[in-house]
Order: structure tokens, then C-alpha cells, then sequence
């Protein structure tokens, strides 16, 4: 042809599989060779073709091994490989690459014992938005004073036991739903309406969750120690009056709160007023035992100083005598105005002669007394 001669579109005489054309070189590969040399080499492995009986041999046996390979299986961290054998359970692995019998002589099953599993009751958590769907069938039950109340709770768990977790329960995410569902609805006929409402939540819960762990541990096969599944948490999500009638529900709950913001009140005052008493008290007692103890020392001051003057008295009575007698009648004489008269003054003629006391008293000039001097009542001469 004209383009072998001139070395066709590609130039150099060369082929489009990058080689020469009859010129020699890199020829492209023959299919057709590689064929055929394929099948004088299954002829030479299988002298009689497929269908002697190495030819069958050689054919189980890779069936056999792609079989056996099937049986690899990889347990992602957090959860357990549970092997089969004829449907009963052998044992299980660890996280990894793992191998057991493929089906149908055995099975394996990868549970995830490390996640956190999430149940509701009396509601349904939308997926695609944050809303809640309600659902009174399971939320509304009867209180222990036959009331009418909407419970919503949320239940956390995990998985226990594989083995009982698997072949122990039918439906294990309905069974914690009704377990739980049953363990509140006996709780909540134990207890009053207000109980529930108020103080009491926290103790339902605790309650509900170590009656519903009850009844799932009696969900296992016979001669098991323990149950497939573990309650972690319990939580009411709501525990309020139906929707019918919440709004004279809180009408009730705003008057049993200012009951108790007035009992609040009456006994903060009560508090504040006792508390004065009692401190009015406690001075009073304490003014009283001051003044008794006053009262106390004066008495034993007055009953040594007597004791002491008695003393002295029984030493010599008559300067005693005139001791107490002057000491007294200065005390009594000793903020008195007072006029001296010479018992001569009267000339002895018996007649009382007239003097302006009053008078001589204003005129008479003030008389400075020296302390260290006796008292005027011992003046000689002196009227007694």
C-alpha cells in the first residue's frame, strides 16, 4: 500500500500500535495467540478437558477456598464479633480481623456494645427537625388519687450481654419501651397527683429505672446469670397535666404558690418575732440577775459594816453611842440653816428675848468652814 511505502499518516513507516509496518520491530500484541497459548496450558494441566474428574477436583477446591474466604470478617472499635456455628454460639472476638465458618455452617453478627442507645416513651423525637411528636397512648396514665397525668420520659442503654442481647430478645428496642412504659405506669398509680408534679419527680425516676432493670433481666435464656441490657438513665422529659386541661392546672399551681409564698411570709414574720422575744427575754434575765447580785453585795456590805460597828459597840457602848448619835444627827443637821443661842444670853430673867432670826441669817455673811476643823455640832456650849 502507498502508506507503507511512505511511512503512512505516522511517518517512518510506522504502524498506529507505535511499530513499523512490515519493516520489522515492536509488533502489537496477538489476542489471538495469547488465546490460544491460555488453552494449550489448561490442556496440559487437564489432559482429558474439563470434564475429567482433576478437571472437577480443581474446580471444588476453588470453590471451596472463594467459600472459606467469605468467612473473613473485620469488628469495628466498640463492638464485638459473635460467631455461629450451625446456629448455636461458639465464642467471640475481639476488634479486628476475624474468621468463622461462613454461611450456611456458621454466621457472625458485629453488635455495638459501646454505643449509647436512646428510647422514648409517650413521645417520638423528630429526625429532621428538633420538634417532638406526642403520643398519648403511652404518655397518659392514672395517678394513685385517680388523676389523669402526661409522662414523658426518655430512656439511655447499652448493651450487657451480647449473647443474651441477641438470642434472648426478640425486639430489644420495643422490649426496653415496654418495660420501662410498665415500671412508670406502676410508679406513677403509687403515687399522688401533686407528688408527681413537684417533689416526687426525682424519686420516680429512680424508682421507674430499678423497676424496669428488673423486669429486663428476666428476659434471658435459661441458665443465664444476667440480662441482655443495662438501663443508664432515666429521664422524665415531662411530667405536667394533660393539655385538655393545663390551663386550670396552672390556675391551681399559681394558687399553691402564693399559699406558700404567704405561709413563707407568716412564718418569716413568726421567726422575726421570736427571735426579738426571745432576745428581750434573754436581756431582761440577764438585767435581773445584775441587779440581784447588785442587791446581793449591797446586803453583805451593809451586813459587814454592821457587823463591824457592832463590834466597836460591844467595846465600849457609850462612845459608840455618841458616836452614831452625832454622826446621825450631822447627816440630818448638816443641810439645815441653824442658829447657836448661849443658854446666858436670856440674862436670867426667864424671858425669851425676840430675835429677826430671819433676818440676821440674810445679813450675816457667808462663813468659809476649814475641813480640818470639827463639825459646828460639837461646838462647845452647843444646845443639844
Amino acid at each position: 500500500m502507498a502508506w507503507n511505502n511512505q511511512g503512512g499518516p505516522w511517518g517512518n513507516g510506522q504502524s498506529p500500535w507505535g511499530g513499523r509496518g512490515s519493516g520489522g520491530g515492536n509488533q502489537p500484541p496477538d489476542f489471538e495467540e495469547m488465546i490460544k497459548r491460555g488453552q494449550d496450558r489448561m490442556k496440559s494441566l487437564l489432559p482429558g478437558g474439563f470434564g475429567s474428574g482433576r478437571a472437577i477436583l480443581l474446580i471444588v477446591a476453588a470453590a471451596v477456598a472463594l467459600w472459606l474466604m467469605t468467612g473473613f470478617y473485620v469488628v469495628n472499635p466498640g463492638q464485638v464479633g459473635v460467631n455461629m456455628l450451625f446456629g448455636r454460639f461458639v465464642s467471640q472476638s475481639a476488634p479486628g480481623l476475624s474468621w468463622n465458618w461462613p454461611v450456611p455452617i456458621g454466621d457472625r453478627f458485629t453488635p455495638d456494645v459501646a454505643t449509647r442507645y436512646r428510647v422514648e416513651v409517650g413521645f417520638r423525637q423528630e429526625t429532621a427537625s428538633s420538634a417532638s411528636r406526642e403520643v398519648p397512648e403511652e404518655s397518659l396514665m392514672l395517678t394513685g388519687n385517680e388523676n389523669i397525668i402526661d409522662v414523658r420520659a426518655a430512656v439511655f442503654w447499652r448493651i450487657k450481654d451480647v449473647e443474651q442481647f441477641l438470642f434472648g430478645l426478640a425486639d430489644q428496642e420495643a422490649s426496653v419501651k415496654n418495660a420501662v412504659e410498665a415500671a412508670l405506669r406502676e410508679i406513677i398509680g403509687r403515687s399522688s397527683f401533686e407528688y408527681a408534679i413537684t417533689e416526687g419527680r426525682g424519686q420516680i425516676e429512680a424508682q421507674a429505672q430499678e423497676l424496669a432493670q428488673q423486669m429486663l433481666d428476666t428476659y434471658r435464656m435459661p441458665n443465664a446469670t444476667s440480662g441482655a441490657i443495662s438501663i443508664e438513665q432515666l429521664s422524665l422529659q415531662q411530667v405536667d397535666a394533660p393539655s385538655e386541661v393545663i390551663d386550670a392546672f396552672r390556675d391551681v399551681q399559681k394558687a399553691r404558690a402564693d399559699r406558700e409564698a404567704a405561709i413563707n411570709d407568716a412564718q418569716a414574720y413568726f421567726n422575726q418575732v421570736t427571735e426579738e422575744a426571745i432576745g428581750q427575754a434573754s436581756q431582761i434575765v440577764r438585767q435581773a440577775e445584775a441587779y440581784k447580785a447588785e442587791k446581793v453585795a449591797i446586803a453583805q456590805g451593809d451586813a459587814q459594816r454592821f457587823l463591824s460597828v457592832y463590834e466597836q459597840y460591844r467595846q465600849s457602848p457609850d462612845i459608840t453611842k455618841r458616836r452614831l448619835y452625832l454622826e446621825t444627827m450631822g447627816g440630818i443637821l448638816g443641810g439645815m440653816n441653824k442658829v447657836l443661842i448661849d443658854e446666858n444670853g436670856t440674862g436670867g430673867s426667864g424671858a425669851v428675848p425676840y430675835l429677826p432670826l430671819d433676818q440676821l441669817l440674810k445679813s450675816r455673811p457667808p462663813v468659809i468652814e476649814d475641813p480640818n476643823l470639827p463639825s459646828d455640832n460639837t461646838t462647845s456650849g452647843a444646845s443639844q
